[in-house]
């Protein structure tokens, strides 16, 4: 198992493996071929940024039994696109938008695990998709309820800057369909599933998606909510955890 980080120490950004307390730096995006610097860092002394710099985030829509409510489910998976613009990192702050907080649009946040794209994938298959595949980390989907309703395209809804963060780490090792997913607003848990319960599995979106779009070493996928999201406000707090990634915590503050 490897664990892959981006961090910030002094201004500069790097890579590095993490082990323990400590980050091991690489020379290059894990994506690319790499070596060790010999660098190393303490965990405590930087700064996790976002573990990728992808070129697009994938996200699947209605892709938990549980998330479906009185729709029907997707034949199908159902993709929409989240811009690089509104991509954070741990610890960073979710921020409403001014107008929406004017306009009192729900928003929520949705917990998903996230495959994170190891090498150029094209016209994938069930069987090979998975060759594809850096590793996971933890997703969360902030998403601007009346927005998503009412606007012909979801373009504000789900990427809003700061509505995708990102973190901490990359886990190369990982079952896609064996893994527990829990979101928490204010320390409190609002989601819990496994993902096993995705209606659409990961080499189902990759094969998917990949027969009409390029995935390019560091693009995400996010797989998908389950259950019912809570809404959150400025001052509140949330967290989605996947065991062997870890928390991606994020404070949730008014924009101005």
């Amino acid at each position: 198992m490897t664990l892959f980080a981006r961090y910030s120490f002094h201004g500069e950004i790097n890579y590095g493996i993490l082990e323990g307390s400590e980050i091991q730096t690489i020379s290059s995006a894990p994506y690319n071929e790499y070596k060790l610097t010999g660098e190393t860092k303490k965990l405590d002394e930087v700064k996790l940024l976002t573990p990728t710099k992808p070129s697009k985030v994938v996200a699947i829509g209605l892709n938990y039994k549980s998330h479906l409510g009185s729709k029907t489910p997707p034949s199908v998976p159902e993709p929409f696109l989240k811009i690089p613009t509104s991509i954070i990192g741990p610890e960073d702050n979710i921020i409403i938008p001014k107008v929406a907080l004017e306009e009192n649009v729900t928003v929520q946040p949705e917990a998903e695990m996230a495959v994170v794209i190891g090498k150029t994938c094209k016209k994938a298959t069930q069987a090979n998709a998975t060759d594809y595949i850096l590793g996971y980390t933890c997703g969360n989907d902030v998403s601007a309820r009346d927005w998503q309703s009412n606007d012909l395209q979801w373009w504000r809804a789900k990427s809003s800057d700061t509505f995708t963060p990102l973190g901490p780490v990359i886990n190369t090792e990982l079952e896609h369909n064996n893994m527990h997913l829990i979101g928490r607003v204010n320390g409190k848990v609002t989601q819990d599933q496994v993902t096993s319960d995705l209606l659409h599995d990961v080499p189902k979106i990759i094969e998917f998606v990949s027969s009409v779009m390029t995935l390019l070493p560091g693009d995400v996928i996010m797989t998908g909510t389950p259950g019912t999201p809570p809404n959150i406000h400025p001052g509140d707090e949330t967290e989605v955890e996947i065991e062997g990634i870890g928390i991606l915590k994020n404070s949730v503050i008014a924009g101005e």
